[in-house]
C-alpha cells in the first residue's frame, strides 16, 4: 500500500471497500489495520476517504476489528482532517459518542466554518435527530446559512416556517436556496405555493428549472399563482439534450475533477465564486443546486434563459460619457456599486446620467462549444464535487 498516495490510493481504496460493503464480509478491517500501522498522515487521511467514498449513503454499518481503537488514536491526536474523518466514519459505524462530537462541533461558534460544515453534512447522512434544533441557530450565521437553508429539505417533517420567516431579509443566492429547498419534497412545496399566495415569495424569485419541477410535483396548483411556463428555445433544449447523452458516456465517469478545477478557473472563475475563490460578477455557486446535471447544462448551455433580477446586466452611463456594465452588488442613496469583470466599481448616483437594466446575464453562450470533451468532462466533474479538489500541478 505505501506505493500508493493521493486520489490513487483513494480510488484503490473505494474499490476495496466498495467490494467488502457488497460481500458483507469484514475485510474493512485489513484497511483499518493498515491505517493504524501507517505513520503517514497523508496515508491515513487517503484511507479514510476511501473507505467514507465506499460507504457512501450507507448507515450503520458494523465496525469492523480494529476500529474503536485507531478511532480513540485518531481523536487523541492532533490532526483536525483525520479527527473529522474519523467523527464521520464512526457515526456511520453507529458510535453515539461520535455523533454527540459532531453535534457538539455543528453548535460551537468558535469552530471553523468548514469544521461545522463538514460535522452538518455527517450529521444529515446519518439523519440524526439531534440535528434539527441546530438548524434555526445556523440561520443567524451568515457563513453556514445556505448550509442551513438546503438541510432542512434533508430532514422529514422539518417545516418551512422560519425559511419564510427570515425570506425577506436573505441575499438573492439565499433566497434561491430557500426556493430550491422548498421545490424538493410536496409538504414543503405546498407551503411554497402558500408563500407565494401571501406575496412572501414573488414569482418571479423562482428559476425556471423548479418551475417545472413544481409543475410536475403540484400540477395547476402550483401554474395558477406562477403563470404558464415560458418554453425553451428547441434549439438550447436540443444543446443541453446532446450534452446530457455525451454525460452517460464512460469516460465522462472517468473525469478528473482536479484537471477539472484547473479548466473552471480558465472559463468561470474569473466571473463565478467557488470554495471561495473567482470573481463576483455572477452568483456565487458554492452553495448552489450543482449536484443536478440538469441545473448546471441549463445555466451554461442558456444562459439568459432564466437571470434572476440580481444578476441582470446592468449598463451605467455616467455624465463624463463612460459606460459600465455589471451586476448591483451594493445600493444606496448615494452610490451604486457595480460588479464587473474587472472588480468593483463605485459609482455616486449624482455622476450617472443613464441607467439600463437588461433582461440578459452577462454569462455569454455558446462556451462548451469551444472546449474539448475532456474539458467538458471534467469541468462538469469538478461543478458536481461537495468539496475543494486539490489544486491542480502547474
Amino acid at each position: 500500500m505505501r506505493f500508493f498516495t493521493g486520489r490513487w490510493l483513494i480510488i484503490l481504496v473505494f474499490s476495496l471497500v466498495a467490494g467488502a460493503v457488497q460481500a458483507g464480509n469484514d475485510s474493512m478491517g485489513l484497511l483499518v489495520k493498515t491505517a493504524r500501522q501507517s505513520e503517514n498522515p497523508a496515508v491515513r487521511v487517503s484511507l479514510l476517504k476511501g473507505m467514507l467514498k465506499g460507504l457512501e449513503g450507507q448507515r450503520k454499518v458494523p465496525a469492523p476489528d480494529g476500529w474503536a481503537e485507531l478511532s480513540a488514536e485518531l481523536m487523541a491526536g492532533d490532526n483536525a482532517q483525520l479527527q473529522s474523518l474519523a467523527r464521520e466514519l464512526g457515526q456511520i459505524f453507529g458510535d453515539e459518542e461520535a455523533a454527540l462530537k459532531a453535534l457538539a462541533l455543528l453548535g460551537n461558534k468558535q469552530a471553523k466554518p468548514d469544521d461545522r460544515r463538514a460535522a452538518l453534512k455527517s450529521l444529515l447522512a446519518q439523519q440524526n435527530p439531534g440535528v434539527k434544533g441546530a438548524l434555526l441557530d445556523l440561520l443567524g450565521h451568515p457563513e453556514l446559512r445556505i448550509d442551513a437553508i438546503r438541510a432542512f429539505g434533508k430532514l422529514p417533517g422539518q417545516g418551512a416556517d422560519q425559511l419564510l420567516k427570515h425570506y425577506p431579509g436573505f441575499s438573492t443566492a439565499e433566497r434561491r436556496a430557500v426556493v430550491e429547498t422548498l421545490a424538493t419534497r410536496k409538504d414543503l412545496a405546498g407551503q411554497l405555493v402558500a408563500a407565494i399566495e401571501k406575496e412572501v415569495i414573488s414569482p418571479g424569485d423562482i428559476p425556471a428549472y423548479t418551475a417545472r419541477l413544481l409543475t410536475g410535483m403540484l400540477g395547476e396548483r402550483f401554474t395558477r399563482v406562477y403563470g404558464a411556463l415560458r418554453e425553451q428555445n428547441a434549439d438550447k433544449a436540443e444543446l443541453i439534450a446532446k450534452y446530457s447523452t455525451m454525460l452517460d458516456l464512460p469516460e465522462a465517469g472517468k473525469a478528473d475533477p482536479v484537471y477539472g478545477r484547473a479548466v473552471y478557473a480558465r472559463l468561470c472563475g474569473v466571473c463565478h465564486r467557488m470554495y471561495g475563490e473567482g470573481g463576483i460578477l455572477g452568483p456565487d455557486l458554492t452553495g448552489s443546486n450543482r449536484a443536478n446535471r440538469d441545473y448546471i447544462l441549463l445555466n451554461i448551455v442558456d444562459p439568459n434563459f432564466d437571470v434572476p433580477d440580481g444578476y441582470k446586466m446592468v449598463v451605467l452611463k455616467t455624465k463624463t460619457n463612460q459606460v459600465l456594465a455589471g451586476t448591483i452588488g451594493e445600493e444606496d442613496e448615494l452610490k451604486v456599486v457595480l460588479n464587473t469583470v474587472s472588480g468593483r466599481e463605485v459609482v455616486a448616483k449624482v455622476s450617472i446620467k443613464e441607467r439600463q437594466t437588461l433582461p440578459i446575464s452577462m454569462m455569454p453562450e455558446g462556451m462548451l462549444e469551444t472546449i474539448s470533451k475532456k474539458d467538458f468532462f471534467s469541468l462538469i466533474k469538478y461543478l458536481q464535487t461537495e468539496k475543494q479538489t486539490e489544486k491542480p500541478k502547474p
